[in-house]
Formats: structure tokens, sequence, C-alpha cells
């Protein structure tokens, strides 16, 4: 679809599909702390389940698609390269929010167990 486009172009799109993508995290972080405190689910599960499932759809959709055209390679690593980006900003976050530290409120008991009594 995009191959015969140049790679100036390619890498414009690209750029863009990154900054919606930032805006419409940023959205979607609002609405599952918003969600959280609402339903009284709390943060842990609106992470786990609202954040996670909606974030991982479309590397879902995207290790599937490979695997389903025989791209098997591609689709696993699509799906492993996702995991280690998501450790790596993990790791990011944890080094420079400075109010939590991230390592110790995810041993929480909520997050263990993901269910509030």
């Amino acid at each position: 679809m995009f191959s015969g486009l140049s790679a100036a172009a390619n890498g414009g799109m690209f750029l863009l599909a990154a900054l919606v993508i930032g805006v419409a995290g940023v959205a979607l972080t609002r609405r599952a702390d918003m969600l959280a405190d609402r339903t009284g689910l709390g943060e842990a599960v609106a992470g786990a389940v609202f954040l996670g499932v909606t974030t991982s759809l479309s590397g879902t959709v995207t290790s599937i698609t490979a695997a389903a055209q025989g791209a098997t390679s591609l689709s696993i690593s699509n799906a492993l390269g996702g995991i280690a980006a998501q450790t790596a900003f993990l790791a990011i976050a944890d080094i420079t929010y400075r109010r939590a530290n991230l390592e110790h409120a995810a041993a929480e008991l909520t997050n263990l167990v993901l269910v509030r009594c």
C-alpha cells in the first residue's frame, strides 16, 4: 500500500501516527484513571484490563496478520519487540518519575491479586 511512497513520505506518516498515538495514549490514561475511580476497581485493574488490552490490540493484530501471511519471523519478532519496548518504557518511567518508586508500587497486593476485597 505504501511501497510506492518515498522514504520521506513514509517517515512523515510514521511521525504523524506516532503523534496521534501519543495524544490518544494520554487521553486513554486519563479515562482509565477516571474509570478506576468511578467503578472502584482500582488502578491495578484499570491498568491491566483497560490499558493493557487497548494498547495490545495493534500488536496483536499485527502479529496475527503477519502469521496469517506466512511471515512467522515477523510475527514472533513483533511480539518480542513489543515486550522489550514496553519494558524499556517502564524503566524510563521509573527513572524519570521521582514521586514514587514504580517497582515498589507494582508490588502492592492489589496489583498482584487484581481483586479488591
